[in-house]
């Protein structure tokens, strides 16, 4: 079997030829290039019968790796009018995440794996395909999909650096606010539970006394569950973190926030109960 595929990109012609003969080649599959009047061919020649298959996972493959973002970087620019170039940058990195590990909830169309399928639907329809009409036309076919996930990638977005600001605002106020709690340890076994130096555990009614005498305009009742309440409220000198689970997020943030009066250790060296 006979098959070429055109391009009018060098680097994109050289990708896909060297993507078929390094990762899809067999001993049966011939292959060159050739320049024509500003346009690339690669032709290959197969005895067997998956060379149009291996065409279409390595077309996809180019625009998986080398259009999609610039696809996606195009509606930031052009439907939600972001122009800021690093900012970009930092939501397009964030889609690598998004799609690894979506939040609960979200739910992402399968932008990637729709490509896959319509670049094997059309590469298959003939033995000669054009890169940058199949380029063209898989964005067109995907694009109400890539503005629904870059629609819900802002929103992760927004979360995120509002997030940040509120962990880089409580940053700060740890930092200068005076305590006159020299110490708070933090014990994690299946829930968090704060002790002052003694060994005395911080209960709600010491919480609340505290801040009877010491208001603070950012924290205004006390929940069921406290989770960081304690140690922002006491914003100790020092905070001993005392886990085996390392990624718990409530920890991870009292880590971010707290950074350098912050110590992790394991929950075995806890000096008041046995863990």
């Amino acid at each position: 079997m006979l098959a070429c595929v055109y391009f009018s990109n060098r680097k994109d012609a050289f990708i896909f030829y060297q993507i078929i003969l390094d990762c899809y080649a067999r001993h049966d599959l011939k292959g060159d290039i050739q320049e024509e009047k500003n346009k690339w061919y690669v032709q290959l020649h197969e005895s067997g019968g998956s060379l149009l298959s291996e065409i279409s996972q390595a077309v996809n493959e180019i625009l998986s790796k080398r259009k999609l973002n610039a696809w996606m970087e195009g509606v930031l620019r052009h439907r939600f009018y972001y122009d800021d170039p690093k900012e970009i940058e930092r939501v397009i990195r964030m889609s690598i995440k998004l799609k690894k590990d979506p939040p609960e909830g979200v739910c992402l169309p399968a932008i990637e794996e729709e490509m896959e399928r319509f670049i094997k639907r059309k590469v298959f329809e003939r033995s000669y395909s054009d890169f940058d009409q199949l380029s063209a036309s898989c964005l067109q076919h995907i694009y109400s999909d890539l503005l629904d996930f870059t629609g819900k990638l802002l929103d992760e977005y927004k979360l995120e650096e509002a997030h940040q600001m509120m962990v880089d605002s409580w940053r700060r106020r740890v930092k200068s606010k005076a305590s006159g709690v020299p110490l708070l340890h933090v014990r994690y076994d299946q829930g968090i539970k704060y002790y002052f130096p003694e060994g005395n555990p911080v209960g709600r009614g010491e919480l609340l006394n505290y801040l009877e005498s010491h208001p603070d305009p950012m924290i205004q009742n006390l929940p069921e569950d406290l989770g960081i309440l304690p140690a922002l409220i006491y914003s100790p000198e020092e905070l001993m973190i005392y886990a085996d689970e390392q990624g718990e997020a409530k920890l991870e943030l009292l880590m971010n926030i707290f950074e350098e009066k912050a110590v992790w250790k394991p929950l075995s060296y806890f000096p008041f109960l046995k863990a």
